[in-house]
């Protein structure tokens, strides 16, 4: 089965997951937060490709198929999640007794959001890797020149969608309103994200298929560590990568190298590992990787965290080591919360993640 032969997938998503959670916790620059960034979000989409390679659904499936598929498992909770975000925001602006006029204010900027893409909070990913994913569906069918083409031009996607937001920005100054600007530059910065991480996703693909053929473990691991340790000194060369924000960092050559070595080493890693020990720990944040993405900011959980482990101890003001540990601490009270509310999602509201019952996996 599947679940047999790429056991660490999920444990790869899972590590992915926390380092997004941790990344979401942590304010100051320092070198953890610069090596997360560095392929936390990338990890999801080499995942994607090293699926789609696996078990070739992107190649055997009609695009109706393939659409109402990418369709249930991504604009279904982002649905659902995003008319249960507006709602919770709303509710507390109502809560904290603000003028009506505020509460109406927040509902359509809340709104506008999740309709034109760029989602509540951590919500910014779905459609992201949905139009990754349609977008590389055609890629894989078009002739060799156009992937070639592509090949490149991926690399340009997010300077070029940052170029086109631009120069819409200053053509529509004046003749549409500020709100029309914000949400067509939004939609606009939603689909180049997805040009973006349908050239990782084809990454993963492309990898996937010589990644297979490596039959010895002991090369697995030199490999992934030495990976690893290359993207750990690389990365801290490139910081202000955000890529909601459509920041590639400093160095943009940098992101897609630390994107590809850092997700492959930790790949590698836990393929390594995944056949020695149990890694269901990790296991369990991947297979729920997306109802934690919808919830883990929209609802405040993340705050709860922070602000309650900070009345009760100490929070340094710089990024040092102190302060990474004390992140920590608060990723594991977030993960605590998290993992109850995906245990509850699972038994009773496993419909809210576009899932039939029988596909949960907890």
């Amino acid at each position: 089965t599947m679940k047999e032969r790429i056991g660490y997938v999920d444990a790869a998503k899972g590590l992915g997951m926390l380092l997004i959670m941790l990344g979401h916790i942590t304010k100051y620059d320092n070198p953890v937060d610069l090596w997360m960034s560095s392929f936390k979000v990338v990890i999801f989409y080499i995942m994607s490709g090293f699926l789609m390679s696996y078990t070739g659904s992107v190649k055997k499936r009609s695009f109706g198929v393939f659409m109402k598929k990418t369709l249930t498992s991504l604009a279904i909770p982002y649905v659902t999640f995003s008319i249960l975000g507006i709602m919770f925001k709303v509710g507390c602006i109502y809560v904290k007794e603000k003028p009506i006029k505020k509460i109406t204010k927040v509902f359509w900027e809340y709104l506008w959001d999740s309709v034109f893409l760029t989602g509540i909070n951590s919500m910014w990913f779905l459609p992201t890797i949905f139009f990754g994913e349609i977008i590389f569906f055609f890629l894989i069918r078009s002739h060799i020149a156009i992937k070639l083409l592509y090949s490149v031009a991926g690399l340009y996607a997010i300077t070029a969608t940052n170029n086109i937001i631009d120069s819409f920005v200053l053509r529509a100054d004046g003749k549409l309103t500020q709100t029309s600007i914000d949400n067509i530059s939004a939609l606009l910065s939603a689909i180049g994200k997805g040009f973006m991480a349908a050239w990782f996703i084809g990454v993963g693909y492309v990898i996937y298929k010589y990644y297979r053929k490596i039959k010895s473990d002991g090369l697995k691991l030199v490999a992934g560590i030495t990976f690893s340790v290359v993207n750990i000194i690389l990365s801290q060369m490139n910081s202000h990568i955000d890529i909601h924000m459509l920041e590639e960092g400093d160095k943009p050559a940098l992101f897609y190298i630390c994107g590809i070595v850092g997700s492959l080493g930790v790949i590698m890693i836990l393929d390594f590992l995944s056949k020695r020990i149990s890694l269901s720990g990790l296991d369990f944040w991947g297979k729920n990787s997306l109802a934690v993405m919808c919830t883990h900011t929209v609802f405040g959980l993340r705050s709860v965290a922070y602000f309650g482990w900070e009345k009760v101890t100490f929070l340094p003001d710089v990024g040092n080591h102190k302060y990474v540990g004390q992140c920590i601490i608060i990723l594991a009270i977030l993960m605590m919360i998290e993992y109850s509310l995906i245990l509850i999602i699972n038994s009773k509201f496993w419909f809210l993640l576009g899932k039939k019952k029988s596909q949960i996996v907890s």
